[in-house]
């Protein structure tokens, strides 16, 4: 579920452009600065988006500075200046990402030298979370919660008689949207922290609709839990005329939630991530939709790799 929430680029302002670029890179050099450089590849769309958010409705601090490029050493690149609160957020929510699904997506990956690669980074990178007590305190962030709602999920999945997707989809929302909004509390007014957990809950509900869309056949094989193949009645994954007819039904969800979240915007309050947060809405999520189809239903493998999924920025 890690990845969907990017901007697409090519739709943004150069100017909104370099705007989020600013909180990507910031992100990207306050994982490298005290680890090594393959901590870049943790950078997610998720945490800079967060970050973006959260400097402009709490912190209000943009001074940026120039540092060297992580991937680039020899390229200057414009950063927000270290200690900013709003880049400490945005990396501690990639390496949350990382405890909540990349190590389980890392599992699957087949071949003996990324095997192997792959279990060392996982040791590596449950140390430095382990590490990371104070910043989820800093961030309103029990992970006590955290931990008891990814055991509810778990128990759920395992639950053969549990097939009513809406409380699946209901259980996930609603753990992202406290990760994603907990570190606003009492730093925002009550009626837009309200708006803006409404806000996250929607977009968790797209995010895992998108992710069962993309991984059903990959599921399917691998014997998997697969939200739609769980909660669809008589779901046919080998069938061309169930799996469109599968896509055209959550497609159409997906499409009323988007409207959703784009009436709650105004609510937001926001200035300068108001672009990007209309683009993820609106090319993104029609970018991406394109990738589920082709995914779900004329079975196209995706080829990229988990490490290697923050590339566009």
């Amino acid at each position: 579920m890690i990845g969907f929430l990017k901007p697409y680029k090519m739709e943004l302002l150069l100017k909104d452009c370099l705007y989020y670029k600013l909180y990507y890179c910031s992100i990207c050099k306050q994982l490298t600065r005290n680890n090594f450089r393959a901590y870049a590849f943790l950078n997610s769309y998720e945490g800079t988006l967060l970050a973006m958010l959260y400097n402009e409705m709490a912190v209000r601090d943009a001074g940026a500075v120039k540092e060297r490029c992580t991937g680039l050493p020899i390229a200057k690149v414009a950063v927000l200046a270290p200690g900013n609160e709003a880049v400490e957020l945005g990396a501690f929510i990639s390496l949350l990402a990382f405890q909540i699904k990349f190590q389980d997506d890392l599992a699957d990956e087949s071949g003996f030298w990324i095997s192997l690669y792959n279990n060392l980074l996982l040791r590596r990178l449950r140390k430095t979370f382990s590490r990371q007590g104070d910043s989820a305190k800093k961030f309103n962030i029990d992970m006590d919660h955290v931990r008891s709602g990814q055991e509810d999920l778990d128990r759920l999945e395992k639950d053969p008689g549990a097939r009513d997707i809406e409380v699946f989809l209901e259980r996930w929302a609603a753990l992202f949207s406290y990760i994603m909004t907990q570190p606003f509390k009492g730093k925002i007014d009550g009626d837009r922290h309200q708006a803006l957990a409404l806000w996250f809950n929607g977009l968790g509900k797209i995010v895992n609709l998108m992710d069962a869309m993309t991984d059903i056949h990959q599921d399917l094989k691998a014997g998997k839990f697969n939200l739609l193949l769980r909660t669809e009645p008589g779901p046919r994954a080998d069938n061309d005329e169930w799996l469109n007819a599968a896509y055209q039904k959550y497609f159409k969800t997906i499409q009323d939630k988007r409207a959703e979240l784009l009436a709650l915007l105004p609510r937001l309050g926001l200035s300068e991530s108001l672009p990007v947060a209309q683009n993820i809405l609106t090319h993104c999520l029609d970018k991406e939709m394109v990738k589920v189809f082709e995914s779900m239903v004329l079975r196209k493998e995706n080829q990229e790799r988990l490490l290697f999924n923050c590339k566009e920025f």
